[in-house]
């Protein structure tokens, strides 16, 4: 496989795994009550349930814009980390360990039974494993993308950064244009060029 098509991979898992995760954390945040009469239905501890109702929604929402910046690596591992514990409570639930079989908490899920959602999961964590491999230093990718970057920042980071910066001086500059002219001298010059 060339070094194109596993990025067009990576790119495709990255993207999926992000917006998968800022939908189902904004989801839980914006119904917080439902989140929270679900997860007192799942056969958890009280304090624990507490724990989640702000914990879970929380991690998720920073999982998902994990994914955006330089720190993918730890983004992958983290869903990874995250998917497989939900897949051995869902994997629990079906063979029988709890007395009543747990209740869906996410709306993604809430229309699929438990054999099917431990599929869903399973997939989820597998591509959360496999973008792990493919960010990672001991990536076959990772060797080339490093030659040449040696120190390149996030492009998106950068741009996110850039352009309000880059807006505010330009309001600053044109409404003060004596005290941030480069060559006081020409303001009255550089004010009439900008007119």
């Amino acid at each position: 496989m060339n070094i194109k098509a596993k990025h067009i991979i990576t790119q495709s898992i990255r993207i999926f795994l992000m917006v998968f995760w800022l939908y189902v954390s904004v989801d839980k945040l914006l119904e917080l009550d439902a989140f929270h009469a679900a997860l007192q239905r799942q056969p958890l501890a009280t304090f624990l349930t507490d724990l989640l109702y702000w914990l879970l929604p929380l991690t998720e929402l920073l999982l998902g814009l994990l994914f955006i910046g330089r720190y993918r690596h730890y983004a992958y591992l983290l869903s990874a980390i995250l998917l497989f514990s939900f897949s051995v409570f869902i994997a629990l639930g079906l063979v029988g360990f709890y007395p009543n079989r747990p209740c869906g908490c996410a709306s993604v899920f809430s229309r699929l039974s438990w054999s099917w959602h431990l599929v869903v999961n399973l997939i989820l964590l597998i591509l959360s494993i496999l973008g792990w491999y493919l960010t990672g230093p001991t990536s076959p990718m990772h060797k080339e993308e490093q030659h040449g970057k040696e120190n390149a920042k996030d492009p998106l980071l950068s741009i996110v950064l850039l352009v309000p910066l880059y807006h505010f001086l330009m309001v600053v500059r044109k409404r003060f244009p004596e005290k941030f002219a480069l060559f006081p001298a020409w303001a009255g010059i550089a004010l009439n060029y900008d007119t």
